[in-house]
């Protein structure tokens, strides 16, 4: 069941069924949709005739395209690889399927349907490299089940065998585009789900950043089910208009979200939500006693129907606040237009809801006074008028600019540059440090009258807080922040002191400055940030204001959310192990900024990179690795792995897909302190290590592009041949 194709024996091929052979198909274009208008609205049908002023078709209907089932072969390879690795051991087990490996077996519930099990290859791979669980490399949060292979209806087990082969081959050959299919393991088991412990978790979280814990029921259409979702949300928001994915249920709802799913796009939800102050008030308890499931989604599904109508709503909430569940109904509040021009000259109108909650939940106890803020000037909340380049880079607006002709604004579909769209310019922010486990960190950040001001709050898991309370700079004394540089246009760089400089409280959370994160979407955080350095705009400007309005802009309820964890990666040795198993090659690139050190104006510290690639192409380090760790770069690498296994796949469909087989991984010393040895001796040059088989090679990245220092079978090895091999 496991083994490799035999040499000489090719994958059966067969034509591909959507361009036949061609390698290009005559789709409709996608001005049919709307029909011959030039107006066309996103909720009407469209007839199916073609636009006749239509720019890409001229009217035709149909336009010739790539054919990408194929991938413009022309042909079909009838062969899926299934492969399971081990990221704590690096082994790798695959599975070759092709017709007559695997027997088909009647799809459950419908006795004219067969399918071919794929789950027990999977669970066989996975017991061969030790792995207790295991997810989709391409789709972490996917199920393990493996692909889902139904063969043709014209399949029966009374046909004759060629017959069953090709029909067979056809199944396999629809799963071309994903061709060669990796799950990643793990050695330990995860633990069976618990909805209702995780339920119960995730509000205490929500109590700990001081969010509202959103679980909703949305209905697409009047007379479709409900979508169920969950994610957190500022308080004092509107109702998203538009959301993705979702649940067929509570329970699932549950599962498939992670912490970060439900944060992910929280600046955009709570853009427009009012800031405020956080106040102490009593320390959060450990969440709810206990949640009955069942009772909260049938609660839910009554919020679903109008009570006195018995029309379907547009759907219901229930929110978590304040250490218990509130419950409302979601209505229709509008409509919003959206026009866009399509490529083909058309112009698409398309509505959506406007929802709004039927009652809104108590103000929070833990919330303070609002937060000041001006308006801002650089852009118009009514249109999509925003302040011209020419102003940004001059101060003034030109009168021979072509885009703005001298008015200084210009309409943009990029969102405003000194506001992020949020319209307002606040003067203070509440940086908020979480772990997301069971330790929160509250910092506010103001300037006003009085003078600066720093407040520090942190709970702890026994839902204390710390001996800092809301202790920090007192009202009305002034904070030092010393001129430590000056940009080459002339404006002065300041540093504001340790309680603004998210580096510092690094520590607190046990990691390195460099592994704090956005905790909506993960990026990273800006220099500036981390060692509190801002370039005002002339000398004698205040750093604190000029730093606060560029730190909040755009920010949900005048937050930031930081993110205070390592990343969950293998090491970098384990890594290389598994890819070298995989029979891929990888570079791991690193520049060392220690020139930098110092001036707040450069990059500081390092970066790093770590590439995947097919064997047989030329080597290509990253000339700009921006990976600030190790884990980092691992943890970008994992994320973009299907790329490289995609690329794996022969582009002829008669040569088979390699299918390999790692039992024991090859022993890779770390790379980490050894790279860095050679990074030392080139500052500000890129280096990088070359794994391909049993082939080390080391590279650096210089003016003159990418030279080759040496090659041996081993790192230690290649660095011994530069002399460098003594610490």
């Amino acid at each position: 069941m496991t083994g490799a194709v035999l040499p000489g024996a090719g994958p059966p091929v067969i034509d591909c069924p959507g361009c036949h052979r061609l390698t290009y198909v005559l789709d409709a274009c996608p001005c049919t949709s709307g029909g011959d208008r030039m107006i066309v609205d996103a909720g009407q049908q469209g007839d199916g005739k073609a636009y006749q002023d239509c720019q890409l078709c001229r009217g035709v209907g149909t336009l010739p395209r790539p054919c990408h089932r194929c991938r413009q072969a022309g042909r079909l390879r009838g062969q899926l690889v299934l492969s399971v690795a081990n990221v704590d051991s690096g082994a790798v087990a695959s599975a070759n399927v092709v017709p007559g490996v695997v027997e088909p077996a009647p799809w459950p519930g419908d006795g004219g349907t067969w399918h071919l099990p794929l789950a027990p290859i999977l669970a066989e791979l996975a017991a061969s490299v030790g792995a207790g669980c295991w997810v989709e490399a391409r789709n972490p949060p996917g199920s393990p089940d493996g692909p889902l292979l139904l063969l043709p209806s014209r399949w029966r087990p009374d046909l004759p065998s060629e017959t069953r082969a090709a029909l067979e081959a056809e199944a396999i050959a629809s799963h071309g585009h994903l061709a060669w299919q990796l799950y990643l393991g793990r050695t330990a088991a995860e633990p069976l789900p618990d909805p209702a412990r995780d339920l119960v978790r995730r509000c205490r979280l929500a109590d700990l950043l001081r969010l509202d814990l959103v679980l909703e029921a949305r209905r697409r259409h009047p007379d479709a089910d409900p979508t169920w979702q969950l994610r957190y949300e500022v308080p004092g928001g509107p109702v998203p208009n538009d959301v993705c994915g979702g649940a067929d249920d509570l329970t699932g709802a549950i599962v498939t979200t992670t912490d970060l799913d439900a944060l992910y796009d929280l600046e955009a939800r709570g853009r427009t939500a009012p800031a405020h102050y956080l106040t102490g008030g009593v320390p959060p308890p450990a969440g709810p006693p206990d949640v009955d499931l069942d009772q909260l989604e049938r609660r839910m599904l009554a919020d679903c129907t109008d009570l006195c109508t018995g029309a379907p709503t547009a759907g219901a909430q229930a929110i978590w606040r304040d250490r218990r569940w509130w419950h409302t109904s979601l209505r229709i509040a509008g409509t919003a237009e959206t026009f866009s021009e399509w490529d083909t000259g058309q112009i698409h109108l398309r509505e959506t809801s406007i929802l709004r909650r039927g009652w809104q939940p108590p103000t929070p106890s833990w919330q303070g006074p609002s937060i000041p803020y001006v308006d801002c000037p650089h852009c118009d909340p009514h249109s999509r008028l925003r302040r011209c380049d020419c102003v940004l880079f001059t101060g003034r607006a030109d009168p021979d600019c072509p885009q703005c002709s001298g008015a200084g604004r210009r309409p943009s579909a990029l969102p405003c540059d000194t506001c992020r769209d949020s319209h307002r310019i606040h003067h203070s922010l509440t940086v908020t440090l979480t772990d997301l486990a069971d330790r929160v960190t509250h910092l506010h950040w103001q300037v006003d009258r009085h003078g600066w001001r720093a407040g520090d709050l942190t709970w702890h898991g026994d839902a204390h807080p710390s001996a800092a309370g809301e202790q920090g700079w007192q009202a009305g004394e002034r904070i030092s922040a010393p001129h430590v540089a000056t940009q080459p246009g002339g404006k002065p760089v300041h540093q504001l002191p340790d309680p603004f400089r998210l580096a510092t409280w690094a520590g607190r959370f046990g990691v390195r400055p460099d592994d704090l994160t956005e905790l909506d979407g993960g990026g990273s955080i800006g220099q500036g940030l981390l060692d509190g350095t801002v370039t005002v705009p002339y000398a004698g400007a205040d750093p604190l204001a000029e730093h606060l309005r560029q730190a909040s802009r755009g920010r949900p309820g005048a937050r930031l959310f930081v993110l205070a964890r390592r990343p969950d990666v293998p090491p970098l040795a384990d890594l290389v192990r598994l890819l070298l198993g995989l029979r891929l090659t990888v570079t791991v690139t690193l520049v060392d900024h220690g020139d930098n050190a110092g001036d707040p104006r450069l990059v500081q510290g390092e970066g790093w990179d770590v590439g995947v690639e097919p064997p047989g192409l030329p080597v290509a380090p990253d000339a700009l690795p921006v990976g600030p760790t190790p884990e980092a770069a691992i943890a970008r690498c994992l994320e973009h792995l299907e790329i490289a296994v995609a690329r794996r796949v022969p582009d002829d469909p008669a040569q088979p897909i390699p299918v390999p087989q790692t039992p024991v991984p090859v022993e890779v010393d770390d790379p980490v302190p050894l790279i860095r040895r050679l990074a030392r001796q080139h500052v500000g040059q890129p280096v990088a290590v070359h794994y391909a088989g049993l082939v080390c090679q080391l590279l650096l990245h210089d003016r003159d592009g990418v030279r080759r220092l040496c090659t041996a079978p081993t790192l230690p090895g290649a660095l011994a041949a530069l002399g460098l091999d003594r610490r």
